[in-house]
């Protein structure tokens, strides 16, 4: 019960953070200026053949989104906030169908649900119950140490979003290191096992719909734009054998190119203080209830019927049940959750949706994309990879990456009639994998602040990791029969 006291302790009041004005403020207002000035030149650009003048502003709207996301001219969250108002002031679309297109989607409630269970998965300490046992059971083989960090991350990762994963993963690797006394940035030991993590939350992510928002955003514009409806179980059986022998081959990958120094270690005795946790928290038996009924019910949908958000909302209910929640107040749990990338989720559904509405998605495909038409269609999935990874090393977002490349997928494969479906996975996969610049998630970047491993070291691993994904989603959508 230790647990769940401390979780439901009220915090300490802290004082509104005021700074002062932030270093590279000019900057950020020239980009800001820069942003305003391209959209009401918008009103005067030349309208190409084919294409309507509000095609036109949405893909100034698109730019100077991105722009101010990759600027941080405003907090991300806010920017996101802000395409529903340019979308508005330049007569596209009505704020009240953005606010359907974003806040009224169903992908909203069930993210709600996601981070709602990722919180509770890291507040009731249930991460690090399971994580030592397996480090234990993986033995005094650093190989099989690196592959636990990476397996264990890509299974909790399936169901949890990337950057949670992250979190909580990496204090028990930081342990270990210290532990076995590597030297950040001199260390193949050090590098492998953070990238493991790392690499393993990406993958797994990608494998299920709760995994990343990517995944959400696909589904919402499947539905909306081409008319099919795609199950949790469905998607979860045929993504999940592609990133399992994609993960297969990145450990192979994180040995070979980072091969440690370290032969053998003894994880038992390195983790002894944390081997007996003692008997199970309220917590975290709660947390575990609620993790088994949301999956069970995810992946029965098909026969339940059961709407995801429904069984996302029955989330929050459960870990914030009277005596047994992991949460007691709203105020709880509201701290562990990352309202911004909720925010961001929104706002990358209304960008997407507003370039379908617009006709700008169908202009981009004929104008941009038709030469791709010719590729074989077994190669296409593993081309929209490649296509899609290029455009997201701008992109520090995997929602803001499928918003902006999803729709035009859809279209791709409408007007050349091929296979919807496998574009648009493949799409989504390559929206998910951001994995070659430190600067593309925050699953990168924060572990990255602890020094272990460098920008090429994730470079290197990261475009091998894009490579081998283009070529297994081919050849694993066409055993799935969808690539045909």
């Amino acid at each position: 019960m230790a647990a769940a006291a401390e979780i439901g302790e009220p915090g300490v009041a802290l004082q509104p953070d005021v700074a002062p004005p932030a270093t590279g403020g000019r900057r950020k207002l020239v980009f800001l200026g820069v942003g305003v000035a391209a959209l009401l030149a918008s009103h005067f650009l030349p309208v190409p053949t084919g294409m309507k003048p509000e095609a036109v502003k949405t893909l100034m709207v698109i730019a100077v989104t991105v722009l101010w996301w990759a600027t941080e001219t405003f907090p991300v969250a806010v920017t996101a906030l802000m395409a529903p108002v340019m979308l508005h002031a330049l007569g596209i679309v009505p704020l009240s169908d953005s606010v359907k297109d974003g806040f009224g989607s169903e992908v909203v409630p069930f993210t709600l649900g996601v981070l709602g269970l990722s919180a509770a998965f890291n507040a009731s300490g249930l991460g690090k119950r399971f994580m030592h046992p397996l480090l234990r059971i993986a033995g005094n083989r650093a190989s099989m140490v690196i592959g636990a960090f990476l397996w264990v991350s890509f299974l909790i990762s399936m169901f949890m979003d990337d950057i949670a994963v992250v979190l909580m993963m990496s204090p028990i690797a930081l342990e270990l290191l210290r532990a076995v006394g590597v030297r950040r940035g001199d260390s193949n030991f050090g590098k492998a096992v953070m990238l493991a993590l790392i690499f393993g939350a990406i993958l797994g992510g990608a494998a299920t719909p709760a995994g990343v928002s990517a995944n959400l955003i696909t589904l919402s514009f499947l539905a909306k734009n081409a008319g099919q409806h795609v199950s949790f179980l469905y998607w979860t059986a045929v993504s999940t054998p592609i990133f399992v022998a994609i993960a297969a081959v990145t450990w192979w990958l994180i040995l070979r190119l980072f091969p440690p120094e370290i032969q053998g270690l003894k994880c038992f005795d390195t983790l002894r203080g944390e081997q007996d946790r003692g008997r199970w928290s309220t917590a975290e038996k709660t947390t575990v209830a609620v993790s088994i009924m949301a999956v069970v019910l995810w992946l029965t949908s098909d026969w339940t019927h059961l709407p995801t958000a429904f069984v996302s909302l029955l989330i929050l209910g459960g870990i914030t049940l009277p005596s047994v929640g992991v949460f007691r107040k709203w105020k709880d749990l509201g701290q562990n959750i990352e309202w911004g990338g909720l925010l961001l989720l929104i706002g990358g559904l209304i960008v997407g949706a507003a370039a379908y509405r617009s006709g700008l998605a169908a202009w981009v495909v004929h104008a941009a994309l038709y030469k791709m038409a010719v590729i074989p269609r077994f190669l296409q999935p593993a081309a929209v990879v490649g296509l899609v990874a290029a455009d997201s090393l701008g992109l520090a977002s995997f929602g803001t990456t499928a918003s902006v490349n999803v729709p035009f997928i859809i279209s791709y494969a409408q007007q050349n009639g091929l296979p919807v479906l496998a574009l648009t996975l493949s799409a989504a996969y390559a929206s998910s994998v951001h994995c070659i610049l430190v600067t593309q998630t925050p699953s990168i970047s924060v572990p990255f602040s602890y020094g272990y491993f460098s920008v090429k070291d994730v470079a290197k691993l990261g475009f091998l990791v894009t490579v081998l994904t283009a070529f297994l989603t081919s050849v694993g959508l066409m055993f799935a029969g969808l690539s045909m």
